[in-house]
């Protein structure tokens, strides 16, 4: 499954809603909204204007925002690794789809025992908006699909030259931020990405 990061950094505000409704339209399943500098009414306003566009059957995860989650009773909430741990030390009672950002195997093994229903693996390869990091590589992946069985979605500078060797390692989703929201094609480019996934669940 193909998820969307938002970054309304990258492009203007009129682009950015037009990649979402685009993606929507044509099949995108999740949406992980992530405009961390926002306040949570700024967010909450972004959040409302792209529910009033996509399909049904896109659902949008809120990051970081627990308190916006709630109240707008989203679909998902997505934390890093650090505010998972002291969101389950509140031992909440929350229905989200709960995702978790891990960067280790140690993480990810963690986050499965505490209750996550998936986790954001990276960064798979270097990225722009991680400029100077190395990427883990696909062995990251391998290793943490050999040691758990929670979903496992991938991220990090994954493009569609390279996302058939991250797709071999049987992840369940993949998530793409600038390949999306700066592309000059969005229909041909979910379209390349949607059939090279297409491939790899058959």
């Amino acid at each position: 499954m193909l998820y969307l990061i938002t970054n309304r950094h990258l492009v203007d505000a009129e682009k950015y809603y037009e990649v979402i409704k685009t993606l929507s339209t044509l099949g995108l399943k999740r949406i992980i909204l992530r405009e961390k500098d926002l306040s949570s009414n700024e967010l909450e306003d972004i959040y409302v204007n792209i529910k009033n566009i996509i399909e049904d059957d896109t659902k949008i995860i809120i990051n970081s925002d627990i308190a916006l989650a709630r109240r707008v009773k989203a679909y998902g909430l997505h934390l890093s690794f650090n505010d998972f741990l002291k969101y389950k030390k509140q031992n909440l009672n929350d229905s989200f789809v709960l995702g978790v950002s891990v960067h280790s195997l140690d993480e990810a093994i963690l986050v499965e025992k505490l209750g996550a229903d998936y986790i954001l693996a990276s960064n798979i390869y270097e990225t722009k908006c991680k400029e100077g990091l190395k990427g883990k590589g696909v062995g990251f992946l391998r290793e943490i699909k050999e040691k758990t069985s929670i979903k496992v979605i991938a991220l990090g500078g994954i493009t569609s030259k390279n996302i058939n060797e991250v797709l071999e390692e049987k992840v369940d989703g993949v998530a793409i931020m600038s390949a999306f929201m700066e592309s000059q094609n969005i229909y041909e480019d979910f379209k390349n990405f949607q059939s090279i996934i297409d491939k790899y669940s058959k």
